[in-house]
């Protein structure tokens, strides 16, 4: 690959992550960022956003860390879920399931922004049932 070729496949590569980066945000996702020369690390803490009972410390919580080859979304990146808050094991399953599923689909295509938003659907869809279920449980008592 000469020069040219090369310096165009990292301007695209990093106009990729940029505009990740910037969906991420608007997500409402808080995220570090950790830059060398040879790959970028992304640690997105992912917490449900739906307005429910459930007192702050029973939420479910994690942080997804994506380590980043220098050519990324070319090479695909390492993903690792860590501090974990109320976070059912097999919840880690589903996710890491998806990726798998999606880095066979769409080869060379950014993969943060769908990892982060199925991850954010998925907690709070287990919130909303958690929820539901206390409520569920409250009613019943109160009969």
């Amino acid at each position: 690959m000469n020069t040219s070729s090369f310096e165009k496949l990292a301007s695209f590569c990093k106009s990729l992550r940029d505009s990740e980066l910037r969906t991420v945000a608007l997500l409402g996702c808080p995220m570090k960022i950790r830059k060398s020369r040879h790959f970028f690390q992304l640690e997105v803490t992912i917490r449900g956003h739906v307005d429910t009972e459930m007192p702050p410390d029973s939420r479910i919580s994690c942080k997804m860390v994506f380590m980043c080859p220098k050519f990324y979304p070319r090479s695909l990146p390492e993903v690792h879920i860590r501090s974990k808050k109320n976070f059912p094991d097999y919840l880690e399953d589903v996710i890491f399931s998806e990726y798998d599923r999606m880095t066979h689909l769409d080869r060379g295509s950014q993969y943060i922004i769908p990892m982060v938003s199925s991850a954010l659907y998925m907690i709070e869809r287990e919130e909303q049932k958690r929820s539901e279920h206390a409520i569920g449980e409250n009613e019943t008592r109160n009969l």
